[in-house]
């Protein structure tokens, strides 16, 4: 690993107390273009890039499984822009799925690192498949988790128009970017005892999306439709993790990302924030699908 890198020291970015778990080091790394951003790091001969889902940060999403992957096979995560630590979006900019994956890229770039094992949550899948796309040659396997190629079913449709509506009034309306987040996963701490002994930690990061943010995103996601693209990221080794009960991504959705990229099943009958109420369930399956992908 190489280029600009400086282990981070004292408090953790956007003040932000350290985590509970234990967890690879924060470490500040300086882009090409000098814009330095802030990742959790361990080296690895071809890492995990974590990519996270709506409205959390890298640490929600993969606080039970990112020391284990990193003991392992060394990691890679950070905020995806407009979440967390991540990179600002721009004045007047809406947050944009390829960019997100040109970012991981520069991340990699600073890093030295040639090649990678995508592992995309939720929103994760479709930067995960953009960073296919437009970066081939750095993939050696995919694994996407309770998430779609597009997203247009029927709740789906629903909530377009519902989102477009509330675009206008999102930059008046703090509290949404502070409780819609929590909201839904106030209720994790009664799933597991060590998620709900980190809930105060947990409830700190789940605040960090603005508003208008977490609207945009949404709707980056219901405009999104990888299936054009499909050619482009052929004969990649892949797998999907579909969670069967999943009220967020319908199961049918992740089944037909998964027919389409001729992936690896692995099916878990667990709900959307699984990676919370059943980390030993998730972890496992996230261990067997990244080895499924590194066989080829």
């Amino acid at each position: 690993m190489s280029g600009a890198i400086r282990r981070r020291s004292g408090p953790v970015p956007v003040g932000i107390g350290e985590a509970p778990a234990e967890l690879p080091q924060w470490h500040a790394v300086d882009l090409a273009d000098g814009t330095r951003v802030v990742a959790r790091v361990a080296q690895g001969e071809t890492p995990i890039l974590l990519l996270h889902g709506w409205a959390i940060t890298a640490d929600v999403n993969f606080c039970h499984v990112m020391q284990p992957l990193a003991d392992e096979y060394g990691v890679v995560a950070m905020d995806m822009r407009g979440h967390g630590r991540g990179l600002p979006i721009e004045r007047g900019a809406r947050f944009d799925i390829a960019q997100c994956a040109d970012d991981a890229a520069a991340l990699l770039d600073a890093l030295g690192i040639d090649r990678v094992v995508v592992c995309g949550y939720s929103l994760g899948g479709p930067v995960g498949l953009e960073f296919a796309r437009r970066h081939r040659d750095r993939v050696a396997g995919l694994v996407f988790q309770a998430t779609a190629m597009s997203f247009d079913s029927a709740a789906d449709k629903v909530g377009r128009v519902l989102f477009r509506g509330l675009r206008p009034l999102a930059d008046h309306s703090r509290g949404l970017g502070r409780s819609l987040p929590v909201s839904y996963f106030r209720h994790v701490r009664l799933r597991n005892p060590q998620t709900a002994a980190w809930w105060p930690w947990l409830r700190s990061e789940l605040v960090l999306c603005p508003p208008r943010v977490i609207v945009d995103v949404i709707l980056a996601e219901y405009a999104f439709d990888f299936r054009p693209h499909l050619d482009t990221i052929a004969g990649l080794p892949t797998a999907v993790v579909i969670t069967t009960r999943d009220g967020a991504v319908p199961p049918k959705d992740q089944w037909e990302l998964a027919d389409l990229l001729g992936a690896r099943v692995f099916e878990l009958n667990a709900a959307h924030d699984v990676f919370l109420t059943d980390p030993a369930t998730y972890t496992a399956a996230t261990i067997a699908a990244i080895e499924h992908v590194r066989r080829g």
